[in-house]
């Protein structure tokens, strides 16, 4: 019991949050989510236009792994996203974004405008504001690991130049893109593994927009010279790098 108390000590003190809203970050699903301070649950009905709202994300969202919706009507109305990586076949899609809806549920309780990046896999966000195709550069939070890379200076070279490569690459409408870099020192043998995505309503020059202010944060941040593995995440983007694998392969 000690141990696991420690581990949790010890991921929470390296994480790294903004101050623009209630971010949250979940240790067994290594998953970052967002519940705004500033919106609440206002009636009854709001609450059940929610759960039938991400009821219809969930199951419509295993057809292309993309999904959006609209429940209610004036100050009740809410709207809604739901997005799979696009590796998943339908039920894990499913299967994810209900896992991700019991977490924000739970954790977010009377929240109307939440959003979670669930452990690299799916993302599911709600609000009582229309946000299809909005970028908000200001709201984002991340996560670090403590360790040190061996060879900070080589280290970051490698990653710099990796994390300009996907986020490139996933400005290609409806593409995440994931890549590794080559053994940047072979006295370390490491390789570095990266993954960049945005929510598929976004346009080609909305996703870049979102990216650039992700990847721009990750040396303000995740302080990527002297760590090896970050994540930052917005409302339209997730930006994610470890020297180890995270991702399941993908067809690129």
């Amino acid at each position: 019991m000690m141990a696991l108390f420690r581990l949790v000590l010890l991921l929470f003190l390296s994480s790294c949050t903004a101050v623009l809203a209630d971010f949250l970050f979940d240790i067994n699903a290594v998953s970052v989510y967002s519940c705004s301070e500033n919106s609440t649950i206002s009636t009854p009905q709001m609450s059940a236009n929610i759960d039938s709202l991400v009821a219809d994300l969930a199951s419509s969202a295993s057809q292309n792994r993309f999904s959006v919706a609209t429940y209610g009507k004036g100050t009740d109305q809410v709207y809604g996203l739901g997005q799979c990586r696009r590796d998943l076949n339908g039920k894990d899609c499913t299967a994810c974004l209900h896992n991700t809806t019991q977490t924000i549920r739970t954790y977010c309780a009377n929240r109307a405008d939440v959003w979670m990046w669930y452990n690299d896999t799916c993302y599911l966000r709600f609000t009582e504001n229309k946000f299809y195709g909005i970028v908000d550069p200001s709201t984002f939070t991340n996560f670090f690991l403590g360790d040190h890379p061996q060879h900070p200076t080589a280290f970051k070279k490698q990653l710099d130049a990796l994390i300009s490569k996907v986020s490139s690459e996933a400005i290609v409408p409806a593409n995440e893109a994931v890549g590794k870099g080559s053994s940047f020192s072979a006295a370390s043998n490491a390789t570095i593994y990266a993954l960049a995505q945005c929510t598929r309503d976004l346009s080609q020059h909305s996703c870049n927009e979102c990216l650039n202010t992700v990847t721009g944060n990750l040396l303000k941040f995740c302080k990527n010279e002297k760590t090896v593995g970050c994540r930052v995440a917005s409302t339209g983007c997730y930006v994610h790098y470890e020297t180890y694998q995270f991702y399941y392969p993908l067809d690129l």
